[in-house]
């Protein structure tokens, strides 16, 4: 079986059994059936033998895949397909100089043969060369944006300090296969984790916008990596993180489903709604009898105590609660106070915190802006 560094031949092999496949297996059946000769086109009868040998090579069978890919060579010697798989064939074998040849033979024929890039690729990071990886993965991602998903190219890439520096440069040209990049969400948690500190650290060098990160930023959120997921939203969502500590503070992107952003809570008794066009804000009222949950969003906090601050318009401005606590709101376990002198709040110590926004029953509506928090001491 494939191991060890060349477990990628596996996965990019194993994606050529679709179509050709099927009619390898109509070959098969002409052997029995000679008049169903007539229905396998000529060139897919050379695809038979590459598919055997793919099969071949995906079981560690490298004698077996040497022998179909030099008939496949001799059938069809102007497809790339033939010499990467003996290419591959001998590299399975530890033949290294005649591997090198054949993949050579083949990248004359073309860059658009998977294979061919990736044994380049992994030459290239063998000798150190990390320019040049980054370049053959950046040939085999633009041919082939789904092989994005194999977790081995770019954690290789991001193993090494000047590997992630030659991945920043690719990915800063906003190249087909960054969505795929950042929307690989079959990745192991480490890897995505290793992924998201990449990024968060690459900062203003990358030509990400703060859409194409949002899908990240949600699938780590959904495996409960706060910290990272924030760090990634601070990085490229300025505008919503003008807050600090608190996403979108002054209600901008409110209803945008924003992952580190606000959250409604409405019923029949609560009315949210958000008031103004460039200078927004937010209109609250609570006509229950007792106090209710409005909003809340997501934080990533050092446990301690903090003070919350906002700008409250209307009667009675104090009805605003504040709560911080674990997995979801809670109800405010302080008297409370003004805003504009600010609500003192403990954070406990959790990966999941979330700030609650709570209002007290009364007459009329309020108006919140510019929210923002503060550590106690800071």
């Amino acid at each position: 079986m494939i191991t060890g560094r060349f477990r990628w031949l596996a996965t990019l092999l194993a994606g050529l059994f679709g179509i050709l496949a099927i009619f390898s297996g109509l070959d098969r059946y002409s052997e029995h059936q000679p008049s169903a000769i007539r229905l396998v086109p000529e060139v897919f009868r050379v695809d038979a033998l590459r598919v055997e040998a793919a099969r071949a090579l995906a079981s560690g069978d490298a004698e077996k895949a040497e022998a179909l890919a030099t008939r496949a060579i001799l059938a069809g010697p102007h497809d790339a397909r033939g010499p990467a798989f003996l290419g591959a064939a001998k590299l399975l074998e530890g033949e290294q100089p005649s591997a090198d040849k054949a993949f050579a033979v083949a990248r004359n024929m073309g860059l658009r043969e998977p294979l061919v890039q990736a044994h380049f690729f992994d030459a290239a990071l063998t000798e150190g060369d990390y320019a040049e990886a980054a370049r053959q993965l950046d040939i085999l991602l633009r041919a082939h944006p789904r092989l994005a998903r194999i977790d081995y190219f770019f954690t290789s890439l991001e193993a090494s300090g000047e590997g992630r520096a030659q991945l920043a440069a690719r990915l800063a040209d906003d190249p087909l296969w960054s969505a795929s990049y950042l929307g690989d969400f079959r990745a192991s948690d480490e890897v995505l984790r290793s992924r998201a500190r990449f990024l968060a650290g690459a900062g203003e060098g990358l030509n990400l916008s703060c859409k194409s990160v949002e899908p990240l930023v949600r699938e780590l959120t959904q495996r409960n990596y706060m910290r990272e997921a924030r760090d990634i939203s601070r990085t490229y969502c300025a505008r919503r993180n003008q807050g600090g500590l608190l996403a979108d503070p002054q209600f901008e992107e409110l209803g945008n489903g924003n992952t580190f952003g606000w959250r409604r809570h409405g019923s029949g008794d609560v009315r949210i709604s958000s008031v103004g066009e460039s200078d927004k804000s937010v209109e609250i009222e609570n006509r229950a009898g007792v106090t209710r949950l409005v909003l809340s969003q997501p934080i990533v906090l050092e446990a301690g105590e903090y003070r919350v601050f906002g700008s409250v318009a209307g009667a009675n401005a104090d009805r605003v609660l504040i709560s911080v606590t674990c997995s979801v709101p809670g109800r405010p376990r302080g008297g409370g106070g003004a805003l504009g002198r600010g609500q003192l709040v403990s954070a406990p110590d959790c990966p999941d915190q979330v700030l609650g926004i709570w209002l007290r029953p009364g007459s009329g509506a309020l108006r919140l802006d510019d929210v923002r928090m503060e550590r106690v001491g800071d």
